[in-house]
C-alpha cells in the first residue's frame, strides 16, 4: 500500500464511495457491507451480517453486487500468498 497521506479530496471520495447504497430496498450502504464481505465467504452470510437481501426485491438488486464484491475478495486472496496463508491459518 501507499504510505503517502491522503488529500482532503481523496478522503471525500472514499467517504462518498462508502456511503453508496448497495441494498436499495433497505438503504444499506457499502460501508456496512464491506465488513461483512471481509468476514464472510458467501452471499447468505453477508446478507445475515449486513442485513442485505431482505428488502422488497429479496436480493435481486443487491445480490449481484454482493456476489461481485465476494468474487473480487476471492481473486485478491488467490493473487496474494500472504492473504491466502492468513486465511488458511484462521480456518484451522
Amino acid at each position: 500500500m501507499n504510505d503517502d497521506p491522503i488529500t482532503a479530496d481523496e478522503k471525500t471520495e472514499r467517504i462518498k464511495r462508502l456511503a453508496r447504497v448497495v441494498c436499495i430496498c433497505k438503504g444499506i450502504p457499502l460501508g456496512k457491507v464491506l465488513p461483512a464481505i471481509k468476514a464472510c465467504d458467501n452471499i447468505a452470510d453477508v446478507n445475515r451480517m449486513a442485513g442485505t437481501g431482505t428488502g422488497g426485491c429479496k436480493g435481486q438488486r443487491c445480490g449481484p453486487r454482493i456476489k461481485m464484491l465476494l468474487r473480487k475478495k476471492h481473486e485478491l486472496q488467490s493473487d496474494n500468498p500472504k492473504i491466502r496463508e492468513t486465511t488458511s491459518d484462521s480456518e484451522e
